[in-house]
C-alpha cells in the first residue's frame, strides 16, 4: 500500500503518518489535509476483523460520514463544481438531485435518505444495498440490545467527530423514522457557520496537461476591455486566450527558456509580458510581437523588471530593481519612478503593485507580509497588512490587485484571498485554503483567479457591492 500522497493545496509530497489520523497538516502550505481514503483504511476498513460482525455495517456509514464531510468542506470554500462531483461519485444520483443537496449542505439545511437500514452498507443500490448514511433504529433491535447501544453510541461519536475535524460542519442529517412503534428523533449534528459570503464561484475552466485549455503551471492571468481572458505558464513560455465562457480560442508562444514572471493586458487587446528583467508587447489574440517597452530612466540608470499592471489610461506601472516603482507613458517613455526604500526608509522587495483609477499606488512586499501606499504624486502614507493569521494579517502574499470601488485584494498562497479598503482597512476574505498566485478584475469586478493545485482559472462574482 503507498503511504505518502500529494497535498491538495500546494502539491507537495506529503508522508502517511499512521496511527488511524484522518487530517494532517502539510509542513509547506500549513493547511490541514484529509488523508486519502485508502491510505486510512490501514487502520479500519470492512474487511477487517474489528469491522466484522454485528459492527461491520457500520464501517461504510462512517466512510460515507467522512464523505459527507469532504463535501462540505468543498462547498465551504467555494468549490461547488467539485463538491457536486464527489457527492455524485459517493452516491449517485442525477446531477439536479446531488447539486440540490450540496446546496443544502452549504447552507448547513438537513439532507433526507429514502431509505433506513444499513444492513446492506457497502452494496450499491442496484445489488440490494441500503442508500448511504441512514440511521437505523436501534429500539427494534430486541435481541443483543447492549452491544447495538454501544455500537450505536460509537456511530454517532464518529461521525460527529469527522464533521468537526473536518471543519464540516456543513451538514447534519435527519433519517426517516424507521417503522416501529418508538420513533427515533434525530439531533443536528454540529450545524455550520455560513459559507464565505463575499464571493461566490461563477466559472471555472482547465485541467492538468499541455492540450487546449489545459495547464502545467498557470500562474499568470490576465483579463482584456472586450473579455478575452489570457493565462500564462510560468515556464516553457505558452499564453492561451480564451474567451469571456472560458472556451479556449488559440495560444502562442514567447520564449520557452525564461520564466515568466508577470503579465498584463490593456483594454484594447494588447498583453504585456515580463520576462528575463524585461517588458514585451504582444497582440493579445494572435501573439504578434510589437517591440520592447523602454528601460532606460536616466543616464546609467537601467531598469530590470519584475512586474506589470497597465492602468486605466493604458500607460505602465512596473516594478523595477525589487524596489523601484516606474510608471511609463503610452508613448513608451519613462515618466517617473519612486524609490521605494528612500520614501519608507526600509529595505523593501516589492513583489506585485496595482493602481486604482483615482492614481494610488499599492505595492506588496512579500518579506514584510505587508502593502505599500503611495499617493499618485510619489509620496508615501500609509501601510497595512503584517505577518500573522488574525483577519487582515498575511502569510504568503503573492499579487494584488484592485477593483472599481477602490477595494484591494491580496492572494495569500494558500489561504485564499484578503480583502480591504482603499486605507488598508480589512473587508473580508474568500477562496479559503486555495492556492492562488495570481488575479485580474475586469469593470465588472469579476474576479479571475489562477489557482495552481487545480490547474484551473475561476471566476468569482462578488455577493456584496
Amino acid at each position: 500500500m503507498p503511504t505518502s500522497f500529494k497535498c491538495p493545496m500546494c502539491a507537495a509530497p506529503l508522508d502517511f503518518p499512521g496511527g488511524g489520523a484522518v487530517t494532517m497538516r502539510c509542513p509547506y502550505c500549513e493547511n490541514s489535509v484529509i488523508i486519502p481514503e485508502e491510505l486510512r483504511r490501514g487502520g479500519f476498513s470492512p474487511g477487517t476483523r474489528e469491522a466484522q460482525g454485528s459492527g461491520g455495517a457500520f464501517a461504510p456509514v462512517i466512510n460515507q460520514a467522512l464523505k459527507i464531510a469532504e463535501v462540505a468542506q468543498l462547498a465551504r470554500s467555494g468549490n461547488k463544481i467539485a463538491a457536486i462531483k464527489l457527492y455524485r461519485e459517493t452516491f449517485g444520483g442525477g446531477l439536479k438531485e446531488a447539486k440540490e443537496s450540496v446546496e443544502k449542505i452549504e447552507r448547513g439545511e438537513p439532507i433526507s435518505f429514502t431509505q433506513t437500514t444499513i444492513e446492506g452498507a457497502g452494496r450499491s443500490p442496484q445489488q440490494g444495498g441500503a442508500a448511504p448514511l441512514v440511521q437505523h433504529s436501534l429500539a427494534e433491535k430486541k435481541a443483543g440490545g447492549g452491544r447495538c447501544l454501544i455500537l450505536g453510541i460509537v456511530l454517532i461519536v464518529a461521525i460527529t467527530g469527522a464533521l468537526i475535524l473536518f471543519g464540516g460542519g456543513a451538514a447534519y442529517f435527519v433519517s426517516r423514522q424507521a417503522q416501529t412503534s418508538a420513533p427515533t428523533k434525530t439531533a443536528p449534528f454540529n450545524k455550520p457557520s455560513a459559507p464565505d459570503g463575499f464571493a461566490a464561484v461563477a466559472l471555472e475552466f482547465g485541467s492538468e496537461g499541455i492540450g487546449a485549455g489545459q495547464f502545467k503551471d498557470a500562474r499568470s492571468v490576465a483579463v482584456d476591455g472586450q473579455g478575452h481572458i489570457y493565462t500564462a505558464e510560468y515556464i516553457g513560455g505558452r499564453v492561451q486566450v480564451f474567451d469571456a465562457k472560458g472556451v479556449f480560442l488559440t495560444q502562442w508562444m514567447v520564449d520557452s527558456k525564461r520564466p515568466l514572471s508577470s503579465m498584463a493586458a490593456d483594454r484594447k487587446g494588447n498583453v504585456y509580458i515580463v520576462q528575463g528583467g524585461s517588458i514585451f508587447r504582444y497582440e493579445g489574440l494572435t501573439g504578434t510581437a510589437l517591440g520592447e517597452v523602454e528601460k532606460r530612466g536616466g543616464p546609467g540608470f537601467r531598469q530590470n523588471y519584475s512586474d506589470i499592471f497597465v492602468a486605466l489610461d493604458g500607460s505602465l506601472y512596473a516594478i523595477a530593481s525589487n524596489y523601484y516603482l516606474v510608471h511609463i507613458g503610452t508613448d513608451g517613455a519613462i515618466k517617473s519612478i519612486i524609490d521605494g526604500r528612500e520614501k519608507t526608509g526600509e529595505y523593501l522587495h516589492f513583489e506585485s503593485l496595482a493602481v486604482s483609477g483615482t492614481g494610488q499606488l499599492y505595492a506588496l512586499d512579500r518579506t514584510e507580509k505587508s502593502v505599500f501606499k503611495f499617493a499618485p504624486d510619489g509620496r508615501y502614507l500609509n501601510r497595512f497588512g503584517g505577518d500573522g493569521d488574525q483577519p487582515g494579517q498575511l502569510k504568503s502574499p503573492d499579487d494584488i490587485k484592485i477593483d472599481g470601488q477602490g477595494r484591494v485584494y491580496v492572494c495569500d498562497v494558500g489561504r485564499g484571498v484578503r480583502v480591504f479598503d482603499a486605507d488598508g482597512r480589512y473587508i473580508d476574505s474568500f477562496a479559503a485554503n486555495e492556492v492562488i498566485f495570481s488575479l485580474a478584475i475586469n469593470d465588472q469586478n469579476e474576479i479571475f483567479a489562477s489557482q495552481r493545485n487545480r490547474h484551473k482559472i475561476v471566476k468569482y462574482v462578488l455577493n456584496k457591492p
